[in-house]
């Protein structure tokens, strides 16, 4: 094998890798779940392309169809439906990469008077090389915040038959552009003429690749500022509904303790009488009275505490028994929303379960604990033989909708804090554990 063959090795897969980041951060389409299947499919390509140039005699374009290739069996396995229509993005997704370098190509032809690209190509394929790593090496926020982004929409019709018009009307002129700067047989103009439509099409197709992406992230951002203003109306709500109880706790306790001289009086009267039966009357009524003052379940962090006793009571409704152990401080240096995320989604997540649950026994028990700057949030309840966990982003409901969003948000929330989300079922009962590192 020759450098030159090295060469066409690294430059095909740097095709495959951006048209498979295309397909992820701007189609918002879904990955590998796993690892393993990521480095099976990696090796396999590698070991094709590699087979493939060891074969003498080869034809051009199969090295051009084996990315290509590769591309269309990453959709085929990572699509949830529509697999087959889903292969043809490669055209599109083509017409864009394509773009980039008619484009910048198209510059260089011009201002260099050149007669072909070919010394060209190797800056671009460095340059390609050289973003790719900086995205890999410092990009890492960026993906997250893309990947909490997709998680709540996909493209809409009009999205993507916009991209995808638009992808095969660019690649149609970057194969027109790159014939005429090539010299193409059947693509030869006057000089003047070349220089025209190669600076007014690289200028056009550029300004239209990058007017359509704008359009489709814009919308993207628009629809997470919408959740993300739809979770802090969701913490308002609950806050504003633990403190009216709050408050109306608190009148209860006042009113008893007015009161209270009354009640010893009483109490004393029915003492002398020895009226044994009526004490017993009086105190019950009277216990029932200061049941009624509790103020609820405490924690220690009052949206926490508004949280878990607005989804208290929703429990006690169903016949569920809540049970909390540890202790969140005010200043645990993890934001509101945040709190509000994890255990909102949790809670509702296991009470949606039990609601429906044949089980002898419904409980759902919080624990928390803290060390040093690391909260570890764990919520259990019991669940029947038969439950599998789903996988992230997907729901066993049958109403879609929003649901399935609620791990992934809270996913997304652990990874803020540089930690992680972990679920399981152990001798019938389902765990969900959350790890969050804070700065505090």
């Amino acid at each position: 094998m020759v450098a030159m063959d090295i060469y066409d090795i690294l430059s095909e897969s740097i095709m495959l890798l951006c048209m498979i980041l295309f397909y992820h951060y701007i189609y918002m389409e879904p990955g590998f779940s796993g690892k393993r299947s990521l480095y099976l499919f990696s090796g396999s390509y590698l070991a094709v392309i590699l087979g493939l140039k060891l074969i003498p005699d080869r034809p051009e374009w199969a090295d051009f169809l084996c990315p290509v290739v590769f591309f269309c069996l990453y959709v085929l396995l990572t699509r949830k439906k529509k697999r087959i229509r889903g292969m043809f993005l490669f055209l599109p997704i083509s017409g864009y990469l394509f773009m980039m370098v008619a484009a910048s190509t198209a510059f260089y032809v011009v201002f260099t008077g050149a007669k072909s690209s070919e010394g060209f190509t190797y800056a671009m394929d460095a340059v390609f090389c050289l973003v790719l790593l900086v995205f890999w090496r410092k990009g890492g926020r960026f993906r997250r915040r893309i990947k909490g982004e997709q998680g709540y929409r996909s493209l809409s019709r009009g999205e993507r038959w916009l991209l995808n018009l638009g992808g095969i009307f660019i690649f149609v002129m970057a194969v027109i552009m790159i014939g005429i700067m090539e010299n193409v047989q059947g693509y030869e103009i006057d000089s003047g003429w070349r220089i025209l439509f190669l600076m007014t099409g690289s200028i056009s197709i550029a300004l239209l690749a990058v007017v359509m992406i704008a359009f489709v992230m814009q919308g993207s951002r628009k629809e997470y500022y919408q959740r993300e203003s739809e979770l802090r109306e969701r913490y308002l709500k609950t806050e504003l509904e633990h403190f009216k109880a709050y408050r109306q706790a608190q009148q209860e306790v006042r009113r008893i303790r007015h009161d209270m001289k009354n009640h010893y009086a009483v109490l004393s009267v029915l003492a002398e009488e020895e009226k044994n039966a009526e004490i017993r009357a009086y105190l019950a009524q009277l216990g029932e009275e200061v049941a009624r003052s509790e103020v609820g379940i405490q924690c220690g962090n009052d949206i926490a505490d508004a949280i878990v006793n607005e989804k208290n009571r929703r429990a006690k409704e169903q016949g569920t028994v809540v049970e909390v152990e540890g202790r969140l401080p005010q200043d645990c240096g993890i934001d509101m929303l945040d709190i509000c995320t994890i255990f909102s989604n949790a809670l509702d997540n296991a009470l949606e379960y039990l609601e429906g649950a044949q089980l002898p026994e419904k409980w759902i028990q919080i624990k928390m604990s803290g060390q040093g700057n690391m909260w570890l949030f764990q919520f259990e309840n019991p669940v029947e033989s038969k439950v599998v966990i789903q996988p992230t982003g997907t729901t066993g409901k049958a109403d879609g909708g929003w649901h399935g969003f609620g791990v992934m948000n809270m996913e997304r929330t652990a990874e803020k804090y540089m930690g992680h989300i972990r679920r399981e079922i152990k001798e019938g009962v389902y765990c969900l554990e959350a790890v969050l590192f804070t700065t505090k």
